[in-house]
């Protein structure tokens, strides 16, 4: 497999992810915050934006240089982080036992979520729409809490579907050599 199609794969699972986020605003009004749908759309949403970051950033690693790299980095820890504290929500535990964990998660989460797009604006790759409404996400959050899964899911499919269907601007992963492989 090229890492062309590789990447593109990776961009599609973030589309995918970025749906099943979407689909935690409703669930979060129909059942309530931290039922279980709420919690499972969480939880597939994270593991599939886990994977599909790999994608969106290496669509643009040429372009986002070392601080991009940071930023996929910070942004991948918080991904996970908020997967496990997830599925200890889902198995009745509270994450705040934890202790450092969850403050730890909190901390990467936030930072990757504000990083990541700032280094994908200055690559000049992805949309900046999209970049923009993770941002915005950042904004929403303390205000209009359920509706972030609903800002931060429209964002990942945003930057998904412009790296899968190719709709970068002279994004790395385009450039490199057909023949590449994983």
């Amino acid at each position: 497999m090229t890492l062309e199609r590789a990447v593109r794969w990776f961009a599609f699972a973030a589309m995918i992810g970025g749906i099943c986020r979407i689909g935690m605003t409703p669930s979060a009004f129909i059942w309530g915050g931290d039922s279980d749908q709420e919690l499972t759309c969480a939880f597939v949403a994270n593991i599939l934006m886990a994977f599909g970051t790999f994608g969106l950033y290496l669509a643009q690693a040429k372009e986002a240089g070392k601080f991009g790299f940071i930023a996929f980095a910070v942004m991948e820890l918080g991904l996970i982080l908020v997967t496990c504290t997830v599925w200890s929500s889902m198995l009745r535990v509270s994450p705040w036992e934890w202790g450092i964990v969850k403050s730890f998660e909190i901390g990467s989460g936030m930072l990757g979520m504000l990083l990541f797009p700032i280094a994908s604006l200055r690559a000049r790759v992805l949309p900046k729409w999209a970049c923009f409404a993770m941002l915005a996400m950042l904004l929403v959050g303390p205000i209009f809490e359920k509706f972030v899964a609903l800002v931060w899911g429209v964002a990942y499919i945003g930057l998904g579907y412009a790296v899968w269907s190719g709709k970068t601007k002279g994004a790395s992963a385009a450039n490199l050599n057909p023949g590449a492989t994983l």
